[in-house]
């Protein structure tokens, strides 16, 4: 039997998988660790190690693999295979290809950005048909990305990076930096890191109440994360409010100005912080339903949600590998 492999790498959890190359769900073996971050190497040997777990627990060859596909927070290089300017994998430039190239050499290997690859595993697993030529992805997580696919082809770019939405300017005037270096960019405001930055820059001068937070984190400012933000917002924590409806206002500003530029027919949201979709989902359904004026020019988009929140990233590798040893016109 023949196999692809995919990994996904994130800010936080770095995922490697095999399946027949028949890409059924069910049929899918992976692996999940948290991404170290000791020096530029250690990604890479990472997937090395979980891949090769993967192969002797299975009882399969190297020689069996048609292709190894790698879907990685960029900016990417695609030419050298390498991560560069990244703000959340611990180093500005990391080589992914060839370390990994050297230890399994005579096997292809794809290297695409996080957010185009989920986006091809919502076109293979989840889009309707009516969907599928004008789609994109938005993941809400340690950053925000996202992948497009517009009259049928996946956007790429020069580099492979068309698609770098959470790095969009929507407050030109901020003094909030993003670890990219830019100041004002969509995921300063409305990641779940930048909303543990707004929360505990607010948190100093702000008069709302947020009695009910405090309680939750034992009154330990350093316990403020994006999880107990929503958790406390949820039971009514006035300030926790506050940081969300900021969120969601940067959000809507975001898929307005996504909209703009891809005229798309759906937007699929993922990503760690889709588990509070119920504070982010609802108004984004309602303002782009009711009013989407103010937000975009173009017909609105469908707003869901994934449902493949954690493996997306990594569907999206293996179907990378599939869609290119297939030849498959949406990569043309």
């Amino acid at each position: 039997m023949e196999y692809i492999v995919g990994a996904d790498i994130g800010g936080t959890w770095i995922r490697v998988a095999i399946c027949p190359i028949d890409l059924k769900i069910d049929n899918i073996i992976s692996k999940v660790t948290n991404t170290p971050k000791e020096n530029e190497f250690s990604i890479s040997n990472t997937i090395i190690s979980l891949l090769t777990q993967l192969l002797v627990e299975n009882n399969i060859e190297k020689d069996q693999l048609l292709g190894i596909g790698i879907a990685s927070a960029g900016p990417l290089n695609l030419e050298t295979g390498e991560v560069f300017n990244n703000a959340n994998l611990g180093f500005k430039e990391i080589p992914l290809k060839k370390p990994i190239q050297d230890r399994f050499p005579e096997i292809p290997i794809y290297l695409i950005n996080d957010g185009n690859a989920s986006v091809l595993a919502i076109h293979y697993f989840e889009a309707d048909d009516d969907e599928k030529d004008d789609l994109v992805y938005i993941t809400m997580s340690t950053g925000i990305g996202g992948g497009v696919i517009c009259d049928g082809r996946l956007l790429l770019g020069k580099d492979g990076n068309a698609a770098e939405i959470g790095h969009g300017i929507v407050n030109r005037h901020s003094n909030f930096q993003c670890n990219c270096g830019a100041f004002g960019c969509w995921e300063v405001y409305s990641s779940g890191t930048g909303i543990k930055n707004r929360a505990l820059e607010a948190i100093k001068t702000s008069t709302l109440s947020s009695r009910i937070l405090m309680f939750m984190i034992d009154n330990d400012e350093s316990k403020i994360a994006a999880k107990e933000i929503f958790q406390a917002a949820r039971g009514g924590d006035k300030f926790s409010k506050s940081i969300v409806e900021q969120c969601v206002f940067y959000t809507k500003v975001g898929v307005g100005l996504v909209n703009n530029f891809y005229d798309c027919s759906s937007i699929y949201f993922g990503g760690a912080m889709m588990k509070d979709s119920d504070l982010i989902l609802p108004p984004l359904i309602e303002q782009f339903s009711t009013e989407p004026i103010l937000f975009t020019i173009n017909h609105p988009p469908r707003l869901k949600k994934t449902n493949y929140l954690d493996e997306i990233g990594l569907m999206g590798a293996l179907t990378l590998v599939k869609y290119k040893l297939e030849g498959n016109q949406i990569l043309a």
